[in-house]
């Protein structure tokens, strides 16, 4: 995997955590809440949130880190089809 591939994959990490973050912060600190809309386009695995709502800690850990993974995958595959149907391959 050359590194260009990598940066989707840091970005749908980055973007998840980000969100991930700022839904525990804002119901800790009651503070503004960001549009659910935007969780769902940015961040799809989100709604696996409601699974963690009944786990201990350790298994809140684990999912949290499960799905910010798979939208890091999810943005892979998302790029992997934009380059693929626009031709934004590499040419030797």
């Amino acid at each position: 995997m050359k590194k260009p591939e990598l940066v989707p994959i840091g970005l749908g990490i980055a973007v998840a955590s980000f969100l991930t973050w700022h839904a525990y912060y804002s119901n800790s600190h009651h503070t503004p809440q960001i549009s659910e809309i935007v969780y769902l386009v940015l961040f799809p695995g989100s709604i696996g949130f409601m699974a963690a709502d009944n786990a201990s800690p350790f298994e809140q850990i684990f999912i949290v880190l499960l799905l910010v993974s798979v939208n890091g995958a999810l943005y892979w595959v998302a790029w992997l089809l934009l380059r693929n149907l626009f031709d934004w391959a590499e040419r030797p």
